[in-house]
């Protein structure tokens, strides 16, 4: 006869299967063996397995309080219904502020907040009630701002061969740029390595390295680095190639930058860090601090440093100093213009 602690661990097993996707009892009985090795419900017979197996099922619900699992006789599979009264998760009070902390932050329309959500509403179900009802109170103590600020759709149809692709195979899309004064857009076949959320911006970028693209003029062989606007790509036409990624990404560029803060920015010495590799140091005689950083993409930089107005100067190095001036060249024109 199996003792407590062994039948604990088998049901745990069956617990922890069916949270991830619903199964048959067969499926079921092989994933405990894996789990706990030497047959656990080997026996004379086959009934005498398959009684032990719903002796520990019934394990979760009578002495667990776990809901009982609902059998689907169509799909003749047991599917998860809750955790009931089973509630074996404590946290400390800065796990409980940090649980509340992404479920402020994670609210509609930041992103990925419905995956977020059902793991973290995961998490609470594993709460004891009192724990579950602080988060209420906690929740507006510190607030991050996630939410999208645009109105990109982005198709299933591209999200999905994203999802595929990244860090994985080729990828090859339509992608239709506003730099394109024919609006005509251009296909697009890269090696995808990254997809993320520019809170700053609002929209979700897709960091790839490109290696040709095909427009109304030809091909053009290119290798280089880009971020595409994901709300930008167009599902027609879209493709993952059976091509593989290789085994590390291309390095990225980096570019040296250098500039200098008016001491009301930096006179209390809490510069914030944007950058990689970044040095502050010290004010000269008239309290402006020079600091000196890294980037891997200049165009994103200067538009950064740009939000410092007259406070801030780039000097160095050429390429960023160049970018810098035509960007605000640029804006001369514009507002000279309007004179």
């Amino acid at each position: 006869m199996a003792t407590v602690d062994e039948r604990i661990i088998r049901a745990l097993s069956i617990l922890r299967h069916l949270q991830r996707i619903p199964a048959g009892r067969e499926t079921l009985i092989d994933l405990v063996s894996v789990d706990v090795g030497g047959g656990p419900y080997d026996g004379d017979t086959l009934d005498a397995g398959r009684r032990r197996f719903e002796e520990d099922l019934s394990f979760l619900y009578t002495r667990l309080g776990v809901e009982r699992p609902r059998y689907n006789r169509k799909q003749a599979v047991y599917e998860f219904q809750g955790f009931g009264e089973f509630r074996p998760l404590g946290l400390s009070e800065e796990e409980l502020e940090t649980l509340a902390f992404l479920v402020e932050t994670f609210g509609p329309g930041a992103p990925q907040s419905d995956a977020v959500q059902a793991l973290l509403h995961r998490i609470q179900e594993l709460l004891p009630d009192n724990q579950q009802g602080s988060l209420v109170y906690r929740r507006n103590r510190l607030q991050l701002h996630l939410r999208s600020k645009d109105s990109d759709e982005v198709s299933p149809a591209v999200e999905n061969a994203i999802g595929r692709a990244v860090g994985r195979q080729l990828l090859r899309f339509a992608y239709r740029s506003p730099n394109q004064a024919d609006e005509i857009p251009r296909v697009h076949t890269v090696e995808p390595w990254n997809r993320y959320f520019d809170s700053a911006r609002g929209h979700f970028y897709l960091d790839a390295f490109l290696r040709e693209v095909d427009g109304p003029h030809g091909i053009w062989k290119a290798r280089q680095w880009m971020r595409y606007r994901i709300g930008r790509i167009l599902a027609e036409g879209i493709q993952v190639l059976p091509e593989r990624l290789p085994p590390t990404p291309p390095k990225h560029p980096h570019h040296k930058l250098e500039y200098l803060l008016a001491p009301e920015i930096a006179r209390l010495g809490q510069v914030s860090r944007h950058f990689d590799d970044m040095e502050i140091h010290q004010p000269d005689d008239e309290g402006w601090v020079r600091v000196t950083a890294t980037t891997d993409n200049l165009f994103m930089a200067c538009r950064q440093l740009l939000g410092y107005g007259p406070s801030c100067r780039v000097v160095g190095d050429t390429n960023a100093r160049r970018e810098m001036e035509a960007l605000v060249a640029g804006l001369g024109r514009v507002y000279a213009e309007e004179e």
